[in-house]
């Protein structure tokens, strides 16, 4: 046994250390001491008897042996602690799930829907992080994530949710003050509400065309548009998630509801592996079907219905 324990060790604090980048980091993450993962390192150099990272005063880079063993012994360690799961998890699923999402997704869409999933699943411990910064699931260790459009790593299994459609909404106050849009060339004639990218005002897409909207107030973030549509200071178009509890209860009202206005792909994403952890595939599977459910309540332009309380068609969607 301490022949085979020894080397998945000195593998194991290996694989974490490029990973994280440090002896600290991955000391972290394993629950033990810098210098314990530093000798447990130099012991497996010593077993091999090639070096397989350059020690510098800040930084630690692999070596082009350290590479490739780094290469194939993540596999194996991602395999391992997998097995090891399934075999802790054989009774249901348990133990911590660490997920990732952009905060307007998180928030506004996966947030209300996690006590349903936390009371059907009530032995697995979820650890969330809302962030709009790229995380890189491997690296950062986290287990599953949602992602706004394309993700192009190829270390990760990626399934699509579904459209992150956005609505055109104001208040009923706003409404009644200013009227309600028929067409889209009657935006030029209300107060709109854009979103800021690189300092800039955002065009609307609508009906594929990009359409420049005037209005008194832009932000870079979809809740403070969201704040200002209900205050009654002007159309929003932001993303149906984030208005759906407004439109649901009547704060909000969609308008010109058809017009086709897509946002980005939503995408669950999670390291591949051979054996997927049961905690993860059943959130993987909660979600889908969330969204599924979600999406077939919505109405579209082709669907030709409106929500409740919505004005008629013509007269009124994330990273990571």
């Amino acid at each position: 046994m301490t022949l085979l324990q020894e080397p998945l060790a000195g593998l194991g604090a290996f694989v974490r250390t490029i990973e994280s980048g440090s002896f600290s980091a991955a000391a972290r993450s394993l629950g033990v001491s810098p210098s314990a993962v530093s000798k447990t390192v130099a012991r497996l150099e010593g077993r091999l008897g090639v070096l397989l990272l350059q020690r510098g005063t800040r930084t630690l880079q692999p070596t082009p042996e350290g590479l490739a063993l780094f290469e194939r012994g993540q596999r194996i360690v991602a395999e391992l602690e997998a097995a090891q799961g399934e075999l802790r998890e054989s009774k249901g699923p348990r133990g911590p799930l660490r997920i990732t999402a952009p905060m307007d997704l998180g928030r506004y869409w996966l947030v209300p829907r996690l006590p349903a999933f936390l009371a059907a699943y009530p032995q697995v411990e979820c650890e969330l992080g809302l962030t709009d910064r790229f995380i890189d699931l491997v690296e950062e260790r986290m287990d599953v994530g949602l992602r706004m459009g394309e993700s192009a790593d190829a270390r990760l299994i990626r399934k699509r949710l579904g459209d992150s459609r956005a609505v055109i909404c104001a208040s009923p106050a706003y409404l009644r003050r200013r009227g309600t849009p028929r067409k889209v060339a009657d935006l030029q004639r209300h107060a709109c509400l854009a979103y800021l990218r690189d300092g800039q005002r955002v065009p609307w897409r609508l009906d594929g065309v990009a359409v420049d909207v005037p209005g008194p107030f832009a932000s870079d973030n979809n809740e403070a548009l969201l704040a200002l549509a209900l205050e009654g200071v002007g159309i929003a178009r932001i993303p149906e998630f984030v208005a759906e509890q407004a439109l649901a209860d009547g704060r909000l009202q969609s308008l010109l509801t058809s017009v086709h206005t897509p946002g980005p792909d939503v995408y669950i994403v999670y390291p591949e592996r051979r054996h997927l952890s049961p905690r993860v595939r059943v959130f993987v599977d909660f979600v889908s079907e969330a969204f599924q459910e979600m999406d077939s309540r919505t109405p579209t332009p082709a669907r030709g219905r409106t929500r409740k309380g919505a004005a008629p068609p013509g007269g009124g969607a994330a990273k990571r």
